[in-house]
């Protein structure tokens, strides 16, 4: 009899869990998503900017065309002080248009997932309204079985469902009732349980025909505790961020949560406060069609997998967003993960038993930890740096970082995309670029010559 396909039960339709989808499509491995929302792009009233390193790997998957083609590129920024004065302008993401092939495109969160979810080859494969009620697992599989009451089965599940995410509740649930975890897995357990911390809130928001700011331009505005980010699009469209530090540092289980009233007040505090040339916070939140004041959630889980269970995206890494990586991270981390799978069916004639998927799964947090505590790290500085939290913080901001001159900035942020990974099992895009990335490079050949 012939042994059934490999199978992924990937938890959430967003951007990680649909480009994982995607790229398990194009590597031959079956799958199914499953999405708690009535649709795959639900209105959320968040934004997201697609950098080169992610933008890479849409492109591998056939998505860069259309991401462009809905976008403004971000070519400009502007940095200006609490009473409005520049300090800086430069049209560094312009040149690193022509560095790494790809401009910066910044959309709404659900017109990204609107176009992943049209480029999905095999839409039956993708289901909504399936809300994960509990998962089972054992040496042959696992067991998915949704609110309403469908069950689904295969050898691994995905967590792409979050920072809150369920299945990483369900997969502590499993360490916690194996008797045999040991000292350092439960450690780890222990300390992921208390990993996220919160620091900072923000608002963010989406303004419709707001006119005065140039398309194209980011406007940071550097405040004594607080910052706003302003990013102009396409045919008016403003996406902002109004970030703020917290009285306290905060951790879970005692996170702050906001309502909609609470954005309100955030906001209306700060209307006069000068945000570009001749355009203050009034102008955005007049014409705002959402905002939304959430807790930054920081935290870098110890363990991203256990058994047959594994997280994805800000399920196992959430980071603050000034650097616009959360997303573009989540993206990297499909990719790996993918090239994981991928290359371990290869080798093991399509099936993996539970020690090889453990090697495969315990391989992907390998190769990422590394990159991801990095920027992750850069993420939070930027965030500190912005709000000006410390004195070394504003010497860095005010004066150091725009000393430092275009070459060192278009190396800083270079050495961050040029190391992004990519597909393995697909051609590499054939985009324009001066810089290489890694794995372009030929492999340097050992002392014995291979």
């Amino acid at each position: 009899m012939e042994k059934p396909k490999f199978k992924v039960i990937i938890v959430g339709g967003s951007v990680a869990g649909q480009t994982l989808s995607l790229a398990l499509e194009k590597a031959n491995i079956d799958y199914v998503l499953l999405e708690k929302y009535e649709t795959f792009a639900p209105e959320v009233g968040a934004s997201i900017g697609v950098f080169a390193n992610g933008m890479r790997v849409l492109d591998q998957l056939g998505l860069s065309n259309e991401i462009e083609t809905r976008t403004e590129p971000i070519v400009f920024m502007n940095k200006r002080d609490e009473k409005g004065n520049t300090f800086d302008s430069n049209d560094i993401f312009d040149k690193l248009t022509d560095r790494h092939g790809y401009t910066i495109n910044f959309m709404e969160r659900k017109d990204l997932l609107a176009v992943m979810y049209a480029a999905q080859p095999n839409k039956s494969k993708l289901l909504c309204n399936k809300r994960v009620d509990s998962i089972e697992q054992g040496d042959n599989g696992v067991k998915v079985t949704t609110s309403d009451g469908s069950e689904y089965e295969g050898d691994i599940v995905v967590g792409a469902d979050g920072v809150w995410s369920k299945v990483r509740q369900m997969m502590w649930n499993a360490m916690d009732a194996d008797k045999t975890l040991t000292k350092d897995m439960a450690k780890d357990l222990a300390k992921d349980k208390t990993v996220l911390t919160c620091e900072y809130a923000c608002v963010f928001g989406i303004s419709y025909n707001v006119t005065g700011i140039q398309p194209g331009h980011n406007n940071v505005v550097f405040r004594h505790g607080s910052s706003f980010l302003i990013i102009a699009g396409k045919n008016g469209t403003v996406y902002w961020f109004y970030f703020e530090k917290l009285d306290k540092k905060y951790a879970v289980p005692n996170l702050p949560r906001y309502t909609e009233e609470d954005a309100i007040k955030t906001c209306e505090k700060h209307l006069d406060a000068i945000i570009a040339e001749n355009i203050t916070f009034r102008d955005l939140w007049i014409n705002r069609k959402s905002a939304i004041k959430v807790a930054l959630e920081e935290g870098i889980m110890r363990r991203w997998h256990y058994s047959r269970f594994v997280v994805l995206g800000d399920a196992a890494h959430k980071m603050t967003p000034n650097m616009g990586q959360g997303g573009n991270s989540a993206i990297e981390s499909a990719a790996i993960l993918s090239n994981c799978l991928k290359s371990a069916l290869d080798k093991n004639s399509q099936q993996l038993n539970s020690k090889q998927i453990d090697e495969c799964l315990s391989l992907y947090q390998s190769e990422r930890r590394k990159r991801i505590k990095s920027v992750y790290t850069r993420a939070g500085d930027a965030t500190r740096m912005e709000a000006m939290d410390s004195m070394t913080k504003v010497i860095m901001a005010r004066y150091i970082i725009p000393s430092l001159g275009e070459k060192m900035m278009l190396k800083l942020i270079g050495d961050l995309l040029k190391d992004a990974p990519s597909l393995d099992f697909v051609d590499k895009p054939t985009r324009a670029h001066l810089i290489p990335y890694t794995d372009e490079k030929p492999k340097k050949k050992s002392i014995l010559g291979f």
